[in-house]
This record gives C-alpha cells, sequence and structure tokens, in this order.
C-alpha cells in the first residue's frame, strides 16, 4: 500500500480505479491530464510539504482511465503522506480551482478522505474550507458491511458508480455551480475591467492588448521552475532596475503600473525578448515601429493603468460589487486554451460591426472533436494543419498541444527545445479569420502554449516568438481567392488536417463566399455562410485527409428546403461523409445563449465508397457533467448509409431520438394518409391563422368572427363556438391571406406548439349549430377544412393529433421538433398520420387520454411491440428532453429507502421495465410464452454500477413472471466485479472508433 492507502481503500470497497489508474492512467487522454495535474499542482503543493514533498502523489480520477479520450476528470486527485495543515489545503484548493480542468478534488490523508468542490471560489484568509463530503479511514474499512458506516456512504453517493454517473454531483448540486468555477470567474472579472476602462474612453483594440498582456506577465510571475523559482520575480524586476531598463525597483506588477513611464519601459524590454505580436512597433522601419509605440502611450493613460493596478491586486471592486479574483488565480494552472475561448466570448462586442454567427467553443467540445482526428496516441507529428475560422485560437492551441505532444512520443530521450516549438508554430498551424483582432488574440495564445512547455530558466535567453500575424494567422475573409495559402486551385491539396468552428447563422454569406459559391456551384441553404467552409476546406486538404468542423444541424441534416437538399445531396455525392454528430439535444449545455442547433461533421477528401456514416446523437446527462463531458451511449450510436441520407429526410430525426425499429415504423406511418396528401387531392383546405404583424391590411371579412385566440380552458376534442369571443381587429400583416375558406365548418383547430402539462398536441374539432359559420384562429394554430361527407377524417385526425402516437411520429419526422423548438411548422404538422379506418366518436364526452390513445393504436392495427416503442419515446425520451433532472428516465432505479436500509425493495422501476421487455419478447415469439424474470439485489455488498436482471425462457415454479431476490453468492458477485473490472477497461466499441461513458444500467442474463 502507498503512504496513505486510503485511495487502495476506496478500491476495494467502494470500486473506484485501482490507485495505478489514478496516478498513471494507461489511457492517453487521462494520462494528459495526470501529467498536467502533477505539473501544475505537484511541483508548487511539494514545497509547501518540507521533506515530506517527494511521497506525494498527485493524478485524476478519470472516467475511463484506460480510454484514449480527453474527457474531463472527475476529480483531480492529491494523496498526502502526512496529515496536512489548514495552509497547505487552502493552496492546493487554490491550484486545483484554478487548474478549472476538472469539477473536484479530492484529498486523502493518513486518517480521512475529503472531496472538494472546484466550482466554489477560494476561502478569505479568515474562511475555512468545506469538503462536500468526508469519510474517516474507519468508516471507509467498514463500507462493505452492513453498518451505519455503509448507510452513510450510500447517503454521501461516493460509490465509484454515484461518482461515474453523476450521482453525486446532482446530490450535491448547490455545491457545483460553473459559474462559480476558475475559468467563468476569470471571464466575468475581464467583462468587468474591460468594461470599466472603455468607460474611460479606451478603445476595445488596445483594452484587449492590454488584458493579454497583463495575463501574459502574471503568467511570468505564476511559472515556476522544478526548483520553485518564478520566471519573474522581485530579483529580477531589481537587476532590470540595476541595468537601467526600469526608473525603480518593484516587487509585484501593481506597483509596476502605478507608473506609466516604467510601465511602457516594462513592455518594451519584454518585446525586445520575447519579439512576436504581443507588443507595438511591428512596423517595416524603425521610424514606423517607434510611431506605434508612441501611439499606444498616448491612448493609454495614468487612470487606465491605475485602474488595471487594481485589478491586478484585488481591489477593484467588480459589477457584482464583489471584490476582484485576480490574486486568487494561478496563472501556470489555468488551461491555456482558456484565454482563447474568453477572447472568443467578448471579441468585437460593443462595436457596431460586430461578426454574425460566431460562437464561442467550449474545450472539451475541441477537444471531442481533435479525439477522432488528431489522437493523442500517434508519432505522426509533422503535419500541417488549417483552422478557416480561427476566432481566437482555441483549436489551433489545443492541435498545437497535440504535435507537441506528439513530438515528445517520437522522441522520448529528447528535451522538446525553443527552437522546435517555433519551428511547429511556422511549420505546421496556418488559422485564419476574417476579424482582425481574434488573430492578435490568437497569435498571444499560441505564444503562451510555447511558453508552458519550456523551463522557465530558458525564457530569457532561448525564446524568441516567431512573428505569427500576417504570415500563419490571416485576417481575411476565407473565401478570397487572392490571398496565399487557402486559394481553391492554387493552394490545393496542401493540408493534412482542416479543424475549425466555422461561423453560421441566416443571411451570414458575405460577397466572397457568394461569390465562391456560385464558381463552385454550391447552393447556400438560407444565406447561410457555414455549410460552405466544408467544400472549400475540403478542396484544399490533402487526398483522403480529414475535415472536422462545427456546422449547423438545421442547415445541414434537418431543413428540407430546395437548397438545403440540393447542398446536402452534392456534399454526399462528392465527398465521403464519415461522421455526423448531433449536438441539437446539447445545444443550450454546449453553448450559452443558443438558439439553433449544431453538429460536428467529418468529412474526407475524397469521393464516396458507398460505407456508411456513423451518425452520433448524444444526450444530456442533465446534471454538471454536461458541462465538461460528452457522454455517448451505445443506443446514441447508428450508421447511415450515403444514398439514406440523400433519399430520406427521415433518417437524421428517427434515429436522432429512436433507433432503426423506430425508422421502419415512422417510415410505414408516413405511407399512410395525412392532410398533406389530402390537400393535394383537392380534399382538405388549410391555412396558418390570422398573422397580424404589420398590421397594414385592413379585412372587413373578419369582424364580428368568433376567434380562438388560444384554447379554452379544459379544451378536450371539441369547441363550442360559443365559448368563443368575437373578433374586433380586422388589421392583419400586409402579406396576410384573404383566403378564409379554411375557416368553415367541417373545421378543426391544431395548435402549433406542443403542450408542457399534458405532454401532447392538441387539437380540436368546433361544435356549431349553423351550417357555415366557422371560427378564426390566431397565428399559434392551424385549421383545416373538409367537405361534410369527409366529416370521418377530421375525427379520426382529431384524435390521432392528441394522442401519444402524434408526439411520437413529429418528434420523429420533424427536425424543428427534433432539434429545436417545441413547434414544428406547419407543413411537417400536417404530415401526422391519418388513419384510413374510421374511428367513432360515439359517447366522446367519456374518453380520457388513455381511451384516445387505445382507439388510435386500434385504428393503425399497432402491435405490441410497436406501441411499446410508442410509449417509451412519450414516457421516457421526450420528458428527458424537454424536462430535468426529475425526469423519468433519469431517475434511480433504487428507491431511497432501500438505498439507506438495504431491505428487499419492492423494484417498481425495474418491474415496470421486465413487463415491457417481456412484452416485446412475446410479441415477437408468441404470447404463450411462458417467460418470467428475476431481478437481482445487491443485498450484504457493496452497489455495483449496474443491475442483474436474468430472463428465463421457461416460467418458474412459482409460477410468477417477475421476482426479486438477493444475490447470496459469493461466486457470482466475484463475477460481477471481474465484470465490472473490464468494463471500466474497455474504451471503446466497434474497434477502438468511438468512446463510450458512462455505465450500463442494467446486465440482462438470458437462462
Amino acid at each position: 500500500m502507498s503512504v496513505s492507502g486510503l485511495l487502495e481503500l476506496a478500491h476495494q470497497k467502494l470500486h473506484w480505479p485501482e490507485l495505478a489508474q489514478v496516478m498513471e492512467p494507461t489511457g492517453a487522454g487521462p494520462s494528459v491530464y495526470a501529467r498536467l495535474a502533477r505539473e501544475k499542482l505537484g511541483r508548487n503543493i511539494k514545497n509547501l510539504l518540507n521533506g515530506s514533498g517527494a511521497d506525494l502523489q498527485v493524478g485524476v480520477l478519470a472516467p475511463n482511465p484506460h480510454g484514449d479520450e480527453t474527457e474531463a476528470p472527475i476529480a483531480v486527485v492529491c494523496q498526502f503522506p502526512i496529515p496536512v495543515s489548514e495552509a497547505t489545503l487552502k493552496e492546493t484548493y487554490r491550484l486545483a480551482w484554478s487548474f478549472a480542468r476538472s469539477p473536484s478534488l479530492i484529498t486523502a490523508e493518513p486518517d480521512r478522505l475529503r472531496i472538494w468542490s472546484c466550482y466554489e471560489g477560494p476561502p478569505t484568509e479568515f474562511e475555512n474550507l468545506r469538503p462536500v463530503a468526508e469519510v474517516s479511514r474507519q468508516q471507509l474499512e467498514l463500507f462493505d458491511q452492513t453498518s451505519l458506516s455503509q448507510q452513510a456512504a450510500d447517503t454521501l453517493h461516493i460509490h465509484w458508480a454515484d461518482l461515474v454517473s453523476g450521482q453525486f454531483f446532482q446530490a450535491n448540486n448547490k455545491r457545483f455551480q460553473r459559474s462559480q468555477s476558475a475559468d467563468q470567474m476569470l471571464l466575468s472579472n475581464l467583462k468587468s475591467v474591460r468594461k470599466q476602462l472603455n468607460k474611460l474612453k479606451l478603445d476595445y483594440d488596445t483594452i484587449h492588448d492590454l488584458l493579454a498582456r497583463i495575463i501574459f506577465i502574471q503568467f511570468l510571475f505564476d511559472r515556476k521552475d522544478s526548483q520553485g523559482n518564478a520566471a519573474l520575480n522581485p530579483d529580477l524586476l531589481a537587476h532590470l532596475h540595476e541595468q537601467g531598463h526600469l526608473l525603480e525597483s518593484y516587487e509585484n506588477l501593481t506597483d509596476i503600473f502605478r507608473n506609466k513611464r516604467d510601465t511602457y519601459n516594462f513592455f518594451r524590454w519584454l518585446n525586445h525578448k520575447f519579439n512576436g505580436d504581443l507588443f507595438p512597433g511591428k512596423g517595416a522601419t524603425e521610424a514606423e515601429r517607434e510611431h506605434e509605440w508612441q501611439a499606444e502611450e498616448h491612448k493609454v493613460t495614468e487612470q487606465h493603468l491605475n485602474l488595471l493596478a487594481e485589478f491586478v491586486s484585488g481591489d477593484l471592486e467588480m459589477e457584482t460589487g464583489q471584490g476582484c479574483l485576480w490574486p486568487q488565480y494561478s496563472f501556470d494552472a489555468i488551461p491555456l486554451e482558456f484565454i482563447s475561448s474568453i477572447y472568443e466570448e467578448f471579441v468585437d462586442k460593443g462595436k457596431k460591426n460586430a461578426d454574425k454567427g460566431v460562437h464561442y467553443t467550449p474545450g472539451h467540445i475541441v477537444d471531442f472533436i481533435l479525439d477522432g482526428v488528431l489522437p493523442w496516441d500517434s508519432g505522426e507529428w509533422n503535419l500541417k494543419i488549417l483552422d478557416p475560422a480561427c476566432g481566437s485560437g482555441i483549436f489551433l492551441v489545443k492541435a498545437f498541444q497535440r504535435l507537441i505532444y506528439r513530438w515528445k512520443k517520437s522522441y522520448p530521450n529528447e528535451e522538446i527545445t525553443a527552437p522546435i516549438l517555433q519551428q511547429i508554430l511556422t511549420d505546421n498551424l496556418v488559422g485564419v479569420d476574417i476579424n482582425s483582432q481574434a488573430v492578435r488574440v490568437a497569435s498571444f495564445s499560441l505564444y503562451l502554449t510555447m511558453c508552458d512547455e519550456i523551463d522557465p530558466r530558458y525564457y530569457w535567453e532561448q525564446v524568441r516568438f516567431p512573428r505569427l500575424r500576417d504570415k500563419r494567422l490571416i485576417s481575411a475573409d476565407f473565401f478570397q481567392e487572392n490571398v496565399e495559402g487557402f486559394r481553391t486551385v492554387a493552394d490545393a491539396g496542401q493540408y493534412d488536417l482542416v479543424i475549425g468552428n466555422a461561423p453560421w447563422g441566416k443571411n451570414t454569406v458575405t460577397q466572397f463566399a457568394k461569390s465562391w459559391a456560385k464558381t463552385n456551384k454550391w447552393p447556400i441553404p438560407y444565406g447561410n455562410i457555414g455549410p460552405l467552409f466544408l467544400p472549400k476546406s475540403a478542396a484544399l486538404a490533402k487526398a483522403g485527409q480529414p475535415i472536422a468542423m462545427l456546422q449547423p444541424a438545421l442547415a445541414l441534416i434537418f431543413n428540407q428546403i430546395s437548397t438545403a437538399k440540393r447542398f446536402r445531396e452534392k456534399l454526399f455525392y462528392e465527398y465521403k461523409v464519415d461522421e455526423i454528430v448531433n449536438l441539437s439535444a446539447l445545444r443550450f449545455g454546449l453553448f450559452k445563449d443558443a438558439i439553433s442547433p449544431t453538429c460536428i461533421v467529418t468529412i474526407s477528401a475524397e469521393l464516396p465508397n458507398g460505407e456508411p456514416l456513423s451518425y452520433i446523437c448524444p444526450k444530456p446527462v442533465a446534471s454538471n457533467e454536461d458541462d465538461y463531458r460528452i457522454v455517448i451511449e451505445p443506443h446514441d450510436i447508428n450508421l447511415i448509409y450515403p444514398q439514406e441520407a440523400i433519399q430520406d429526410s427521415l433518417v437524421w430525426t428517427a434515429l436522432m431520438w429512436g433507433g432503426r425499429r423506430d425508422l421502419a415504423l415512422v417510415r410505414r406511418l408516413s405511407q399512410g394518409q395525412n392532410f398533406e396528401k389530402l390537400e393535394r387531392a383537392k380534399i382538405a383546405i388549410k391555412r396558418q391563422g390570422i398573422i397580424r404583424g404589420n398590421r397594414k391590411k385592413y379585412q372587413e371579412d373578419i369582424l364580428g368572427k368568433r376567434l380562438v385566440r388560444q384554447f379554452p380552458a379544459r379544451t378536450f376534442i371539441f369547441i363550442n363556438l360559443e365559448d368563443l369571443l368575437p373578433n374586433e381587429d380586422p388589421y392583419t400583416h400586409s402579406r396576410d391571406s384573404s383566403d378564409f375558406s379554411a375557416f368553415e365548418i367541417p373545421q378543426l383547430i391544431l395548435k402549433q406548439a406542443w403542450t408542457i402539462d399534458s405532454k401532447r398536441f392538441q387539437a380540436a374539432i368546433i361544435l356549431s349549430d349553423e351550417d357555415k359559420q366557422g371560427v378564426l384562429c390566431s397565428e399559434s394554430y392551424v385549421t383545416v377544412h373538409v367537405p361534410r361527407q369527409y366529416t370521418s377524417i377530421l375525427e379520426a385526425a382529431c384524435l390521432t393529433y392528441n394522442s401519444k402516437l402524434a408526439v411520437y411520429y413529429l418528434l420523429l419526422s420533424s427536425g424543428r421538433f427534433a432539434s429545436y423548438r417545441p413547434e414544428p411548422n406547419v407543413d411537417e404538422l400536417l404530415r401526422v398520420p391519418i388513419p384510413e379506418n374510421p374511428i367513432r366518436l360515439q359517447d366522446i364526452q367519456t374518453l380520457d387520454f388513455d381511451d384516445v390513445d387505445n382507439r388510435v393504436c386500434e385504428a393503425f392495427s399497432l402491435k405490441d411491440s410497436e406501441w411499446l416503442l410508442i410509449e417509451d419515446i412519450f414516457n421516457y425520451t421526450l420528458p428527458d428532453f424537454k424536462g430535468n433532472r426529475s425526469s423519468p428516465g433519469r431517475q434511480s432505479t433504487r428507491s431511497q429507502s432501500s438505498t439507506l436500509f438495504r431491505t428487499i425493495a419492492s423494484e417498481l422501476v425495474l418491474k415496470e421495465y421486465c413487463t415491457c421487455f417481456l412484452k416485446v419478447i412475446k410479441a415477437g415469439f408468441g404470447t404463450n410464452k411462458n417467460i418470467c424474470a428475476k431481478i437481482f439485489q445487491e443485498h450484504n455488498t457493496p452497489y455495483m454500477p449496474f443491475r442483474l436482471i436474468a430472463f428465463y425462457l421457461t416460467l418458474n415454479d412459482e409460477g410468477e413472471e417477475i421476482q426479486v431476490e438477493p444475490v447470496d453468492s459469493l461466486d457470482l458477485i466475484e463475477q460481477l466485479e471481474g465484470l465490472n473490472q473490464s468494463f471500466l477497461k474497455k474504451s471503446s466499441i466497434e474497434e477502438g472508433e468511438y468512446s463510450i461513458s458512462g455505465l450500463l444500467k442494467y446486465m440482462i442474463l438470458f437462462t
């Protein structure tokens, strides 16, 4: 055992990974995080432990320590050889909080193990740290026994299953608010000082330059070598004073900013040492360079610098009323790529010509993309990489880090030097962005990354930043054809990899992009520039090499307008589409203030070969995990053949939320009757309700007619005309129709939006004593009229629209409802199938939703197995998508009482699961089959991260279909534990192609 031994105990008692997999994970991604934690935290903490520092162990608790995926760790782990002081814990916490790559910190001392939240700011000098969970060695030793200690473990949610599934973070949700994490607080602080500087009449470009410099300088103050000596320190500042570079001797950055003249003396000295793009003075002649310096010095006043001095000292009050946390950050530990993210979030904000379609890219999304096209575990480092919409450089920074890692892997006995890093920067990375300020920040971010790889002892002698702007980082429109490096023909086939997050949005296409699209015959859906980045990037990539980009999901896979269809068809005919990851269900967790859904598209610069593409649709976990992980379950992955992708729009929506059986059912239902077909047959007339809009059109015909503004309370199947108020407003939108024939009796009113309360769509037939008098409706509704001889169609349709089947069909066929808004468009709404068999509405007043569903199921002649598909979507999938942590699919299979007291519980959740499973089996093999199920419970043993159910193909002796039985076989327990370990080691499926995070909910055995 190690000195402390508590992590070994956690492995034995709580099924945490083995100590070796915490400190030295075998997977490429986790090993990178573990190395970073040792470098950023370990070397600083060791200096606090004096003689005991050599026995300190620092690592990470990774969801899958054997996998190569770059998933954020569950926790940073520090195992101390001795009990440590509060001061040491506070410093450890400050470093872990600044590390900002994990939601929690775990500290293990000889006598206790504690879990801390890294989503809370560091305590002040007079405050104490508060652990989220704490267990003693004695409690831990008793955790596999039926005791109060075991109950404590269950209550604390610290079993491995609780940690890796997110239950621990859900149970302590108030302690894990992402807004208090170091990266988010730093972003908030920088925004605040940026706003205050702008109020003092300083322009945004200069503000961004100054903020970049103070981050860089603070990094130099915090970056320490193996002996604990910082690159910038008071001794060096005193030396600069002695050499005449500074007028006075200083202790810190705050003091320097109090003197404007020395501030710029210091900037000039740093510029001389590092060169690059961080400072002014990049003109061609000495006079031009001096003019740039003088221009900035003239703009930046002592008032501006005094405000920055207050900021870095922590004395500046933020807009929130709280103090600035700048002194609390360790800039050596903060993820360097986050600096890019900061600027990507607020670059050009406040300007009239702010960029359209620019989206902040979370770091874990970039890692997710790069894991597929630039994995860590390769020795090939000399690759030429292009980001055609580089923004502030987060893709390039992370690609740079991976190329460095690969170089080290190729040359394990050599130390990477500044000249090699300069060579990689100038030979292997190219970025383009239309925003010049973003390019400046990208340059700065890459310089920081370069510094992070070099021992601070060599900064002042070896490090010279290469000039990147206008050479490797180019401010231009990617679709310009006169700029070297990304001309479609002249620069074709230059790049080994193209990556990025293209700008996108309606009417974002530029004149250069329009011209390029016209020349190369690419349609432009909704004037959206984003999709055009794919074919131009493919033209620049080497044959067979990948292009992986974030793209608008609506324009690329869901929209059915002609331009979108033609773009999709051309893309699938001309290039091999390898993978599409549909992130629609995650959009609010991934992109703050996101409206339109996104996807990740990976194509190869070669013709398609008929092989299917992987269509992956991850779902939110509805916990804090969504902030830093993408969890992919096996059922989130489907294969789609190119011809399907081109010809059948249903594959994108049906396979987003369902599987192949759902797709088959939706295809069959779509072949039947619906209002769209009835309208083409001149049987039905439909129109959207009255659109008020600009109110420029006077329409006297609508005065006095009854109006459905919204369905009256308790509306079900019918609406009495007398229950509606007359319309007294004759004005509509200038382009609104004057054809009111759809507002006649017989009339069906459809509500466009899905209703939260009933979790259904809503439709009602208008009851009127008058022969022709129908009702108007607002634009949130659709009206359908048919001749009287077709009234039975309206009745059947009304029941169908109110049924579970309508919800199922629209979720699996409407791109808008499936990915975007709980409101399909009118055309999609009218494609809901209507049964050919009439449904009589006798005794209609006694109907409830169950009766509606039963009649609709019977009218469509649906099998039990098909109706189970519908119910599964309705009862679990949709509530999970539209709901929250309390939705039924996110609940534990164990009741709270059975967890606490280890009793044989009723197992209502698993019994319902077994009932459904048995129905499906009987639907396929016959209802006369005597099949039964047995649910096993852990009774006197630790909980496994899965449940065990056995299905017997013969009925048991007791004649019960479902039984509950405790696990009492030690041999079975050992086998299950071995199975658990094999799951932990299994890093992927499909021959290592896709990472799978999370746990199996059930293990199913047939006997």
